[in-house]
């Protein structure tokens, strides 16, 4: 078989290719060519910066393609090859010989030389679903061998300045069989961007590979798996970038360690309501941990809604959610709202705001309930939670719940020491964040884990 080496060289790139990136080329083919008979260099001038990146490397993929070869390597000029890297694929080649294309560890080259593993990454990719799963500063980078004719048939975007590169990737793992695995292919040296008019900056490509990532998600249904405590929860992820859905796609809950804590507040049986469940992060949760009767989420926002309903039905949870609260807000007294999201990658930050023609409708806890009892009131309302509270003041006196409430800084007061003292309610426990605090509420004559209730007549089965 034979191999080509392309390498664009862009502006300030050609002592580093000349000095370094080559003599590592040479190295590796004098020491094991692994499966490979022949290795061809196609060196891709652009010291002017006129072409771009990827323009040279299509031109060399013709090239190459034109001259026979069967597998490309697509080597920067600031990189080098380990010797042992040809030996290393084909390894992983013999293991399958129908692969398309193989990529390595992310091995970078420190300002002395020193190698350094990417923290982080994973060992291995086997499939498109989790190549979109892994963060694509973490998932593979440029230096990977691909067959020829798949490098032909994906040419890189010449109109992109950056990203370029990512945008090539989810076309490769998605159209052909790609894997990532522990060997080291290459290296990267880091700070060695080249300069000139078509050069980026590493926070430009950080933002167009971010965009890109979350379209790819989109256009392909990706579910995260979340192993806690022996249990196994699958969790929609629409954009990788959203707060909580980033979690899921690291395989953890979202709040994980307050989750944990309410084990040791509530018994198995009881009824749990979520007012503001965004995406069922929590209510998957407390159905797969708590043994609920009932969970009762309540949801207003439509965008969150469609993924809470996936949420529900994918981890076969229906059963136990008393659907009454989804599509409805909670509040003082019932109105009309609209939904503000100011931040698209925290969905679960949007906000209401009192709007006559708005298309949200809010109502008390109190009336949306009625006569249900309630033995655990969560409340992540985005400022609203003292108001949450006030529309339930009847269920909370009759039923006395645990109550967990996230706490904006500007009404924390009004909570810890107005709220709680008056309705005889002390604080178990706390959790702090940047804007918030999470409070763990609960009667002053609360001594553990109430056992389960009985039914009463009016109560839902």
């Amino acid at each position: 078989m034979k191999l080509g080496i392309v390498t664009p060289i862009g502006p300030g790139h050609g002592a580093l290719f000349t000095e370094s990136c080559l003599p590592s080329v040479q190295r590796a083919a004098a020491h094991d060519l692994g499966p490979f008979d022949e290795v061809v260099l196609f060196p891709m001038d652009d010291t002017e910066g006129r072409h771009g990146r990827s323009n040279r490397r299509n031109a060399a993929v013709r090239d190459a393609r034109a001259q026979g070869i069967d597998w490309i390597f697509f080597l920067d000029a600031d990189d080098v090859l380990p010797p042992t890297a040809f030996a290393a694929f084909g390894r992983v080649l013999a293991g399958n010989p129908a692969l398309d294309a193989v990529f390595g560890l992310i091995c970078t080259l420190g300002p002395e030389g020193e190698p350094e593993l990417r923290e982080d990454q994973p060992a291995t990719i086997d499939s498109y679903d989790e190549f979109l799963s892994v963060d694509p500063f973490l998932a593979v980078v440029m230096g990977h061998f691909v067959r020829c004719e798949v490098a032909a048939a994906i040419p890189f975007d010449e109109t992109m300045d950056t990203g370029e590169d990512y945008f090539y990737y989810t076309r490769l793992w998605r159209d052909f069989s790609c894997v990532k695995r522990p060997e080291i292919l290459y290296l990267v040296r880091r700070g060695a961007h080249s300069t000139g008019p078509r050069s980026a900056t590493g926070k430009d490509w950080t933002k167009a590979v971010g965009r890109l990532w979350a379209e790819a998600v989109v256009a392909h249904p990706l579910w995260a798996r979340i192993s806690d405590d022996g249990v196994t929860a699958e969790m929609r992820v629409t954009n990788p970038q959203d707060l909580i859905q980033r979690r899921h796609l690291a395989g953890q809950f979202f709040e994980a360690v307050s989750l944990r804590r309410l084990k040791g507040l509530i018994r198995p049986g009881g009824v749990l309501v979520d007012v503001g469940a965004n995406i069922g992060n929590h209510v998957v949760w407390y159905a797969q941990h708590l043994a609920p009767r009932a969970v009762l989420p309540v949801e207003p926002n439509p965008a969150a809604i469609d993924l809470l309903e996936a949420n529900i039905a994918r981890n076969g949870i229906a059963h136990v959610i008393d659907r009454r609260g989804i599509g409805l807000g909670a509040g003082r007294a019932e109105g009309r709202f609209r939904a503000v999201t100011d931040d698209r990658d925290n969905l679960g930050a949007t906000r209401l705001v009192p709007d006559a023609r708005g298309d949200l409708h809010v109502a008390t806890l109190d009336t949306l309930l009625g006569g249900l009892r309630v033995d655990f009131l969560k409340i992540d309302a985005e400022g609203m939670e003292l108001e949450v509270l006030e529309g339930a003041a009847g269920l909370i006196a009759r039923d006395r719940p645990v109550i967990w409430v996230e706490v904006q800084r500007a009404n924390i007061l009004a909570f810890a020491q107005g709220w709680c003292r008056a309705n005889g309610y002390r604080l178990a426990d706390s959790m702090p964040y940047v804007h918030t605090m999470d409070y763990f509420a609960v009667p002053e004559d609360f001594e553990g884990p109430r056992p389960p209730h009985t039914l009463r007549a009016e109560e839902p089965a």
